[in-house]
Formats: C-alpha cells, structure tokens, sequence
C-alpha cells in the first residue's frame, strides 16, 4: 500500500510555477469528472488577506488550473465543471451560525461563466433548501449536429424531491473583427424533470451513469418464505439511467430491493435527521442509507449495502437502533449483491462496540479483474471474488491492524486501484501483498481461508511458487487431520483448471465452463484480530425481476456495452460442471480392478513415447517418473478423466459433435487430462520438498533414496505422500509415474509389516514388480523376514510371482520353483522357461546322485519319476537338483 498526499503534491507544483512563498492550505476535494481531473479548494493568502481558490488538477499531465478566485472563504461541498472548463457548477452549505438567521444547514447552488473576456458573477440556479443539494455536468455530447453550439447540460440532484437537467448552451459569436468567440447567454429556464421523487442517488462518472432509489408499488411475488408487502407499502427499487452522446438517455435496469434501514421515499425529513456529503463518488443520501454501487463494461455490477442492526433473542429478526440498547453491541454488516452472478454475499461482524460500529465506513473497489476489495478500518480487508468466468467462491479476510485508518473513495487518473481519504487527502494505492496473504495462511485463521487464498494465488494470481511454498509449510506445521488433504485438492482443480483455460483455444474457449475451478464452495466464519466474520452466500430470489433493457429495447441496438453484458450474463443458464467427486466414483470400481500386467499400453491414450522432464537433473522428485510394468494406473486414470470430460460436455451442450465442436472438446479434454498430471507433479514435488524429501544432485533417485532415509524420517514422509495420494484420489487426479512403487517400498521400509499388510488388502499399496524386487533384495536377517516375503509373493499373483521368486537367492525360493516346475510337469502342463541365472553352490550333503550299490538317493527316485512322465529338454535339472540339496540340507540340519 503505496500513500501520497494530494495537497502535497499540489503545494509543490505550485511553488514551481511561482517564485514567491506559497501560502496554499486548507485542500478541499469538491468533485472529480470523467476524465480524471480533480476538483480543489483552497485557501491562500493574497495582500495579506485571505482569498479562497477553486481549481482543477489532472494527474495525466500534472497541471492544475485556478477556475476562479472568491474574496472571502466559501463552505464549497461539491462541485463540477463542464469539458472546456467554461462552465463551474458548485454547490455551498451555509451552516447555523450566532451570527446568521439560518436556523438549519442549507444547500446552495451556483453556476458561474468562466470565459475569459467575460467577467460574471456567479448566478443562483435554485433557492437554498434544508434537503441536499449536489451538481453535476453530463460529459459526452457532442457538437457533431450543431458545430456552433455546445449542448452542455448537467444534473441538479434535490434529496427526496427530483432531479433535473438544466441545459447550458454555449454559441459561437461573431465578432467585429471576423473573430469568433464563444459566449454564453444564461441558463434555458426550461428543465426536464427526470426523477420526482428519490431517497438515494449515485453518479458515475467513468460511465456516465445515474443510479437512483425509488418507490413504487411492489410486484406479487409468490416464493417460498419471502416478505409479502401490502400492495399500498411502496417497494424501493434501484434504477439506473443511461447517458449517451448524440442520443437520449434511458432506463437501463430496474431492481426491486429489500433495504432493512431505507428511509422513507414520501416523508419531508431524512429518517437520522442529518446528511452525509459525498463528493467523491457523487451521493445524494442522508445517513440513514449507506448505499455504493460499482460497475465496469465487462457487465459488473455489485451493489454494496452497509448497515447497523440488533439483532432479537430469538434470532429471528432484527430491531431498528432506535428502539434498542446501543450500549449492548450491534452488528455491523454490508451485502455485496452480485448481480451478473445473481447471488448475494452477507458478511456480519456481531457486537462490536457502538462507538466503534458507528465510525466504521466500508470502502469498496473493483481490484484487478476478478475481485472486489472492501476495506473495513482498522479492522480487517475481505477480498470477494467476483469472477466472470466462474461462480463466486473461496473469498479472502486478511486482518488489518492499526489504531486508525481512513474511510476511501475511489479516484480516477492516478493509476489502478487508487483510493483517497477525503479527510486528509491521502491517495492509496490498494494491493493485496504477498506477504500479508502469508501471514494470513501462517495464522490461526480457518481453513476455508487458506483455500480461498490458494484459489486467489493459482487463478488469479498466477503465483504458483508461492501456493506451493503454502502448501509446504501447511505439510510440516499441521497435521492431515487439520485440512492438509483439502488444501491439496484444492492446489490440484485450481491449479489444472487456471493451466487449462490459458491454453485453450479461443474457439474452446466457453467450454470451460464445464470444467471444475474448485472443490470446496462452502464460506466459512473467519477470525480476523479481535472479531469474527460471518460470511454467508445466498442466491437471490427474484433474479428475472431484475430487469435490464435487453438489445433489442435499447436506443442504441447494435451498440455492446456493460448493460448488454449484463443482460447475456442474466439470461445466460448456471454452469452444469463437472464434478471430481463423481469422476472418482466412477473410477473407483475399475482401479478396484485394476490389473497392470493384463492392460495393453496400446489401449490408452497419451502412452509417453520420450522421456518425461521428470528425468532432468533439476527436478526434485525423490523418484524416477517411470513405470515398469505393461501399462500404468496415471494412464487409466487419464483415460477416465478424457472420457468424463467429453461425456460431460457433450450432455452439457446437448448436441452433437458437430454443434459442440469436435477438435473444441477433443481440445478442452486433452489439455485438461495434461493439466492434471503438471499440477500432480507439482504439488508432488511440494511434499516432498516440505518432508526435507528434495532430490539433490549428488543423491540417488528410488529405493535407493528410502534406504538411506531414518526410520523416523521416512515415516514422516509416507505420512505426507500418504495424505498426497487420498487427496489425488479424491478428485481423480492421475499420481505421477513411479509414485505408486515409491510409496510402496517406502512403507514397507517406514511401517510395522501387519499395518503395511492392511495398506496392501485394501489396494492402497500396490506390489508392483520393480517393489518385489526390491524387498525380495533386501536382507534375510532373521526367519520372520522370509515369512513376510513369502506372504507378499502370494498374493502378487502367478506371474510377478514367479518372476519375484527368481530374483530371490534363497533356499525358500529354490524350493518354491523346483515345486512348481516339477507341478507343472506332472500335470501335464508346458512348464514355464527355465531360469538361466546361476544358482548358489550348495555344499555336499554326502548324497550321491547315481545309485550306488543297494544304497538309492532319493533325488534318483524323483527324477526317474519326472523323466518318466516329461521330456528330458523340459527339465531344469539345476533346479532340480539344488532344490533338493538345499530341502536335505534343512531336514538334515
């Protein structure tokens, strides 16, 4: 957060200009226009007098320009200048005073020419009244149909009773000389009436736009639960009106509203009896309705509502302030209302202190693209996530310390996300810090945060290395019990779905929709500093009573701007997307069936012809991305994601290929099935960096790396893959190649034998061949050890079996293959290839293997046997006969 003062930056510039002592003080900002121009007062001393100033600054080209210069000092609240800056509009509040015979504070407005060869006074445009009065100049018309003529105009905005439009009309005269001068001839006394009567009204500058409250008579409405109005109660409604150029304006939208402290819309005194003057942005309201509403061209619109209430015993209803004990607490609370995404955000901050409810003022901004910024002093920041590309979820509250802090107004051309404190004048610059969204992620604050904040990094932010970074320190300084595993689904659908929509093409482009941006939608209740935040996401009941002038309705039909947006995103039907949740369900059956060595690698698709990168030195996986057996359980899983994925958007569109697009989903599959195996990869190679797990140069990949792991480390390490894995599993997500066989020999090594046994029968392990290799290598130091391996052979199945068995130079085995050799032979059935691997010599155990006189060897009588019932090239006589040397050997013994 970045700060400068306007007033500053104003007494340097001109001190610059001037070579005497400036003498300027006492800023006062009054207005700001469409163009980014600010205006100013301020006091200076001239001939030792006091003079008061009012002026426009633009920060684009750092010039300020003096308008006009009053002899004595003026309580100027607002004001506003036309586009040639000919014309000033300002509005003075005479205030109660001893001396003066006004009894209450009144509004006074004035225009005053500001052409240079004309000296004018300033000319009354209405007589003073108790209600409030703002100003304000409609920019934008052109003089493309009168080239002599300016068709200058602004508003008059009189609190609870209209607003009008006065035209000031400019003409271009000519002189005497054959010069042409422009002159102004007073305001027309004719005005168009374009709102009667009003209880709240907002101008926006940027696009030109009047927002008002009025009341009418309530439509019926027949949803479930919601309040029915008697048909003489007026209904407040919030309305907007349209300015062009060249063309009329127009009424644009038309939302009914449910405002729990409105203000009266027929009564002659504001409901708190006093009025907040609002300059920047432009309000007409009294203090009884705090209202502020953003919009942007991309169809964005939030309407932000702050309000105080008291909520009764039974929590079923609130009370007015008025008629409770403020001593006691209230709740602060503002609803931000979304209304492009038809749904509202409630956020309630209970029993705070009276004294500090009533000075608390929200400040609202648009940041960057995909969020609204609300700004509570001294209090906390809530980062509201208002995507257009998909649903409102994961917001963020990042506390805010301090003692005090500013009530902001957005300001325009001073850069992106510039606000200004209208008391001081300080200009801050609103960013969300790295740093402070890792202090909020290291705290105690919930876990819903923490995704909200890991959603913001990934999506929004494009910061990986820090979501990664948070995801590490979440695996050492909290247990998988603490939301370990959902801050990695939420890591990985975040992660592929961010990869995906920016490698889309632009034709595949809306068929994102259909894929999952993130898995856990619910908003929890966050702690930030002393209080707690209730956060609640609510749809709103009557969406298609929020009417906004469709195209075809506009004076303008071929024109696309916020409000056209606004209607298509309105009419547009709520995403069906595909759930994680049911593509795991799906899988689950076949991964229960899963048999590696029966599947032919040709018969899925993305089969890897080069080497992964994976294989680079730099990469930090303890293991080396490759399976060894026919084909791999990352492809299958692939292969039910690329399924899923289609099967769902071609439902979805309900069409066929060719209304939906082929190569469109051909596309949006295959590069959403590559994005989950890249955020599989990295949030891999964040455990295991968090587990002190990272590979080195100097260090070996594989088993090799688990055998020269502690006990304790390694089973530090099996518990995070551990959690890795059932998150992976949870929302379908492929594991890297090799992943499997490492977390099986990593808990064999790091686990008691009866719970890695448990592992192994419920399919969480798997006993791949690269795996029985490399127990069946490790040493037989003690009997326990060749049961446990015997045990594991079981149940691989015949094949890895068999080759795991003659991996293994021990007697057990040799017995075990000289049997099923000999079985084989026996039955009848082709006896296996012989194993040409050297056996290990026996010593002599005093048994001959021919006859020798009335002595026989039973290794004669059993190979007359076999040789009687098989042919003597199917026989592994090596085999055989060590078999037997090492079965004597142990009977012996």
């Amino acid at each position: 957060m970045s700060i400068q003062n306007i007033a500053v930056k104003l007494c340097g510039l001109l001190q610059s200009q001037s070579e005497e002592e400036v003498t300027a003080r006492e800023w006062r900002l009054v207005g700001q226009e469409q163009d980014g121009s600010q205006l100013l007062t301020w006091i200076s001393t001239q001939d030792g007098k006091d003079i008061m100033n009012i002026g426009v600054y633009t920060n684009k080209t750092k010039t300020l320009s003096t308008l006009y210069t009053y002899e004595e000092k003026l309580n100027i609240i607002q004001a506003s200048v036309n586009s040639t800056h000919s014309l000033l509009a300002y509005v003075v509040k005479v205030l109660p005073s001893e001396e003066s015979e006004v009894k209450e504070a009144l509004y006074c407005p004035f225009l005053i020419c500001l052409l240079p060869d004309k000296v004018s006074e300033p000319e009354v445009v209405e007589e003073g009244s108790t209600k409030q009065i703002m100003l304000q100049y409609v920019y934008g018309k052109s003089n493309k149909y009168s080239p002599g003529i300016r068709n200058d105009r602004f508003l008059l905005f009189k609190h609870l009773e209209y607003i009008k439009i006065y035209r000031t009309p400019m003409f271009l005269n000519e002189c005497d000389d054959g010069t042409e001068k422009w002159g102004f001839d007073g305001i027309y006394t004719e005005t168009e009436k374009i709102v009667h009567i009003f209880s709240w009204a907002q101008w926006d500058c940027a696009n030109q736009v009047l927002f008002y409250i009025h009341h009418r008579a309530p439509l019926q409405s027949f949803a479930e639960g919601e309040e029915v109005r008697s048909p003489a109660e007026p209904a407040p409604t919030l309305s907007a009106l349209q300015f062009h150029a060249d063309l009329p304006h127009e009424t644009v939208l038309n939302i009914p509203l449910s405002l729990p402290h409105a203000g009266g819309g027929t009564g002659g005194a504001g409901a708190c009896g006093s009025y907040e003057d609002d300059p920047v942005p432009l309000r007409v309201h009294d203090c009884g309705i705090d209202l502020y509403i953003l919009c942007d061209q991309r169809g964005v619109l939030c309407v932000c509502h702050h309000y105080l209430y008291k909520a009764l015993d039974d929590s079923t209803s609130s009370l007015a302030l008025d008629d409770v004990d403020k001593d006691s607490g209230v709740n602060f609370a503002y609803s931000v209302t979304l209304l492009n995404h038809g749904c509202v955000v409630h956020s309630v901050l209970p029993e705070l202190p009276w004294s500090l409810a009533k000075s608390l003022r929200p400040s609202y901004t648009l940041y960057e693209e995909n969020h609204l910024l609300v700004s509570i002093p001294m209090l906390f920041t809530h980062l509201i996530d208002i995507s257009p590309h998909h649903e409102p979820c994961c917001h963020i509250v990042i506390p805010q310390p301090g003692d005090s802090g500013p009530s902001l107004a957005p300001l325009l051309g001073w850069g992106a996300h510039a606000m200004v404190d209208l008391n001081t004048l300080d200009v801050v610059t609103m960013t969300v810090q790295e740093k402070d969204l890792s202090a909020t992620f290291k705290s105690d604050t919930v876990i819903e945060n923490k995704l909200g904040i890991i959603h913001y990094l990934i999506q929004h932010a494009g910061n990986t290395e820090l979501a990664e970074e948070l995801v590490s320190w979440m695996c050492v300084n909290q247990p998988p019990a603490g939301g370990l595993q959902r801050a990695m689904q939420e890591y990985l659908v975040c992660g592929a779905y961010a990869v995906t929509r920016r490698s889309l093409p632009p034709s595949a482009l809306p068929l994102a929709v259909h894929l999952p941006y993130t898995v856990h939608l619910a908003i929890g209740d966050v702690k930030a500093g002393r209080c707690v935040v209730h956060v609640s996401l609510a749809a709103l009941w009557r969406v298609a009573a929020a009417v906004v002038l469709s195209p075809r309705q506009r004076v303008c039909q071929f024109a696309e701007d916020a409000w056209t947006r606004l209607w298509a995103a309105l009419q547009r039907p709520a995403p069906n997307r595909l759930r994680p949740s049911a593509v795991a369900a799906r899988l689950a059956p076949a991964l229960a069936c899963y048999q590696p060595e029966a599947l032919s690698r040709a018969s899925t698709p993305l089969s890897p012809t080069t080497r992964r990168p994976s294989f680079a030195a730099h990469d930090g996986l303890p293991f080396v991305e490759l399976d060894v057996c026919t084909t791999s359980r990352q492809e299958h899983v692939i292969a039910a994601n690329m399924r899923a994925v289609s099967v769902h958007v071609l439902s979805a569109e309900g069409a066929g290929p060719a209304e939906a697009g082929e190569a469109g989903v051909h596309a949006l599959a295959t590069r959403w099935a590559g994005a989950q195996l890249d955020a599989s990869r990295a949030l891999c190679r964040a455990v295991a960096r968090a587990a002190a797990a990272e590979r080195h140069a100097h260090q070996t990949k594989g088993f090799v790396f688990i055998d020269e792991l502690e006990p304790a480390h390694a089973l530090i390490l099996f518990k995070l893959f551990e959690a890795y894995y059932l998150a992976a599993e949870a929302v379908a997500f492929p594991l890297p190649q090799g992943f499997p066989s490492f977390l099986t020999y990593l808990g064999y090594r790091a686990l008691p034998f009866h719970m890695f046994m448990q592992y192994v029968h419920r399919n969480v392990l798997e006993l791949q061949i690269d795996v029985m290799k490399a127990i069946i290598a490790t040493k037989d130091d003690s009997t326990r050890t060749v049961e446990h391996k015997l045990r594991l052979i079981q149940l691989v199945g015949e094949a890895r079996g068999r080759r795991a068995l003659s991996a293994w130079p021990h007697r057990a085995a040799l017995v075990l293959r000289a049997r099923d050799h000999a079985h084989a032979l026996l039955s009848g059935r082709p006896a296996p290839p012989p194993h040409r691997a050297p056996h290990r010599p026996h010593r002599d155990t005093g048994i001959a293997a021919l006859p020798s006189g009335e002595r026989l060897s039973p290794l004669d009588t059993f190979l007359d046997l076999l040789t009687a019932k098989a042919s003597l090239n199917e026989l592994d006589f090596n085999l055989i006969i060590e078999a037997t040397l090492a079965s004597v050997q142990d009977s012996t013994a």
